[in-house]
Parts: C-alpha cells; sequence; structure tokens
C-alpha cells in the first residue's frame, strides 16, 4: 500500500477518537435563573432561583427554586389569559470563568396547564462552553390557577454528538480499485485533447506570445534603406 494511502488510512482512523477526547472534558455550570411576568418591550426581570450542575459529563443538578408568591401567580394567569409569553433569562458561569446570557420564553398558558412544571435545557459546546439555554413546558395549555406554587424544574445537559464514525476500509478499498484499474488501463481517459495536454500547450502559447512581443517586424524587420 502506498504511502498516500496509508496517510489517507490513519487520518480517517483517528477522527472520531478526537472528536470523543473533546467531548471527554467535564466540569461545573452555575446557572441564575431570572423570570419576568410581563409583555412589555423592556420586561422587568426578578430572581427565580439557581441551578448548580457539579459534573457537566453525567448532568447531575441541584436546582434551588423558593415557591412563588400569589402575585407572581396572579401575573402568570393574566399572562395565560392575554396569550402571552412567561420569559426566562438564565445568566450561565462555567468552571472556565466565562459568563454568559441567554433569554428563552414559554406560552404562559403552557406553565399553568402543566402545574409549575418545565424542563431546562443546557446546550454546551466539544469544549464544554455553553451554546444556549432553552425553557420548555408542553402544557396543556390552561388559564386556571395552578395547584401548587412550586416549581418543578428538570434539567438537562445537551452535547453535540460525534458524527457518524467514517467507514475507512470501504474507503481504502474504492482508493485501491480505482489505482488498479488506471494501472490495468481499464478506466477510459474521455477528457479532451486541450485537458490532457494542457500543460504542455499553454507554455507553447505563452513562449510564442513572448517572442512575438519581443520581435514584432520578424526575421525580415530592420527597416527601409537610408537614402
Amino acid at each position: 500500500m502506498s504511502l498516500i494511502y496509508k496517510t489517507v488510512l490513519v487520518f480517517l482512523s483517528l477522527s472520531p477518537f478526537v472528536s470523543a477526547g473533546e467531548l471527554d472534558y467535564d466540569g461545573w455550570l452555575q446557572v441564575r435563573l431570572w423570570h419576568s411576568f410581563d409583555d412589555s418591550p423592556v420586561p422587568h426581570y426578578t430572581e427565580r432561583g439557581n441551578v448548580t450542575i457539579s459534573s457537566i459529563r453525567s448532568g447531575a443538578a441541584i436546582v434551588v427554586q423558593p415557591a412563588n408568591s400569589k402575585a407572581n401567580i396572579d401575573k402568570l394567569i393574566n399572562l395565560a389569559e392575554h396569550g402571552g409569553k412567561y420569559r426566562l433569562k438564565a445568566v450561565v458561569r462555567t468552571s472556565s470563568g466565562s459568563e454568559t446570557t441567554f433569554l428563552s420564553s414559554v406560552l404562559a398558558c403552557h406553565l399553568l396547564g402543566s402545574n409549575l412544571q418545565d424542563k431546562l435545557y443546557i446546550w454546551i459546546d466539544s469544549s464544554a462552553e455553553p451554546v444556549a439555554v432553552n425553557l420548555v413546558s408542553k402544557g396543556p395549555c390552561s388559564v386556571e390557577s395552578p395547584m401548587t406554587q412550586m416549581w418543578t424544574t428538570d434539567t438537562k445537559v445537551q452535547y453535540p454528538d460525534g458524527g457518524p464514525v467514517p467507514d475507512t476500509a470501504t474507503y481504502i478499498q474504492k482508493l485501491e480499485r480505482e489505482k488498479q484499474a488506471r494501472e490495468s488501463g481499464e478506466v477510459k481517459d474521455n477528457r479532451s485533447f486541450f485537458a490532457k495536454y494542457w500543460m504542455y500547450i499553454v507554455p507553447a502559447i505563452i513562449f510564442f506570445a513572448l517572442t512575438s512581443a519581443t520581435n514584432p517586424d520578424g526575421p525580415g524587420g530592420g527597416g527601409g534603406q537610408r537614402q
């Protein structure tokens, strides 16, 4: 097997291990949650609670959220009656020291219909840095007062997958078959004459153009006879 085929084989074989190595990084996340019960262009946020993820790899999370006040429940019901959205602001701090703010929202009536049950999805990239935070509540839609004033939040850490593992054996076999076909002459070259020999034609044209420019009068030039 030639050197180029061996190089391709080694590169493709190492690709899945490189992706897996990036996802092996572990760390922690601290998430401060703020929420808004109004539909104004500039919402007013108040603190909702905190989420501590001690291990990104395992997704283990501790969620601390105090019960809602009656005033907040009334605001949520008012939002639901007008088809409004409950807004969430999440400030995520990582073990690397970075801090990023994300905004999300969900229909207020879905929170009431699920009795304040929701899911918080924290999306991270291959270097364990957060890229998005989504709040989800499936409902059903309701404008009635919930049976509880306590939040029930399920937190999920989502990673990018490594993608499909390349079929290196099949790829190498294909390259070998193509090489053998070329060497035995089984593969017919259907290229045009210029496509086959352009590397010879182009230099000749350039050389001809340069010699013509330096000697415009040809070999018989030199001007007329002096009087």
